[in-house]
């Protein structure tokens, strides 16, 4: 999503007409970590875009922030609403008119999760007292109530493989048949998106070795090679460890980079690497002996 052409297939498709219409989406621009508060820079899983709206001489401009899950939490209205005052609160800071967010959550977990809003969380209130409650809408991107035929529609084919990947993380035939063409997909992308990708995918798809070498065999050299290349980074003894216990290893480095070069908390890298929270404490334990 930091590539802009992808952020902007991404919005296009899944931000609602009477949102997207009103949009000019070559002024897209991520917003950077100084823009957001310590508390959203430490929480928020994805990134924050900035867009201006068309036709307008005025400045106006409207945040888009996206939050990602992988399992339903009904307490995320509560999340996503002390982004939404978080921001606010910063563009304040930064002496600037106030810039609507709208959010986007997109969601790919196996369990069905019910769009429901703030109010919905409270049991019973009397009625007369929905009032005070700082309700609000956002979009809720359903990988799952999204059909592949509906996803092929994507231009992008890096996008498109990214859906197709997310929506079906949690299904170890389906990517066993289909990871072949998906890997196809990002053959013109640059190796540095590849190789995100590759890490994604292999890390979260449960393949064993055997699978994950039939699946590379036919595909282009330049793209296995890659391939090839970055699962080596996971594997120090190459074929002694094998390629399924390495990409474990792989999690532990990427636990370390997050842990090194963000603010994110112990829970939401846990979530996001797809290892236990003990396992990320334990890796926060060693560098902080390193130091």
């Amino acid at each position: 999503m930091a590539n802009k052409a992808i952020a902007t297939e991404y919005f296009r498709n899944y931000l609602p007409e009477h949102v997207s219409a009103k949009l000019d989406f070559s002024t897209l621009t991520q917003i950077s970590d100084t823009y957001l508060s310590d508390q959203l820079r430490k929480t928020i899983s994805d990134i924050v875009f900035s867009c201006e709206k068309n036709g307008t001489s005025a400045q106006v401009k409207i945040c888009l922030l996206v939050e990602h899950k992988s399992y339903p939490d009904k307490n995320t209205p509560v999340q996503i609403g002390g982004y939404i005052f978080s921001g606010l609160q910063k563009q304040i800071e930064n002496k600037e008119e106030l810039s609507i967010i709208i959010p986007v959550l997109l969601y790919h977990g196996k369990g069905k999760w019910k769009y429901q809003t703030l109010t919905a969380l409270f049991k019973n209130p009397e009625p007369e007292w929905n009032q005070y409650l700082p309700d609000f809408e956002y979009v809720y991107n359903n990988l799952g109530d999204i059909s592949d035929e509906q996803a092929e529609t994507l231009t992008n084919r890096f996008l498109l493989a990214s859906v197709l990947a997310l929506k079906h993380s949690f299904e170890k035939e389906w990517l066993k048949l289909n990871a072949q063409r998906i890997l196809l997909l990002i053959t013109e992308e640059s190796e540095k998106l590849q190789k995100s990708f590759v890490i994604y995918l292999f890390s979260n798809s449960g393949l064993e070795e055997k699978a994950i070498e039939e699946i590379l065999q036919f595909l282009p050299i330049n793209l296995k090679d890659t391939i090839m290349n970055t699962l080596d980074i996971f594997v120090e003894k190459g074929k002694k460890i094998g390629i399924e216990k390495g990409i474990q290893i792989g999690k532990l480095d990427i636990v370390e980079n997050l842990l090194r070069n963000t603010n994110f908390s112990t829970d939401k890298i846990a979530e996001l690497t797809g290892v236990s929270e003990v396992v990320v404490k334990r890796v926060q334990d060693t560098i902080n002996n390193q130091a």
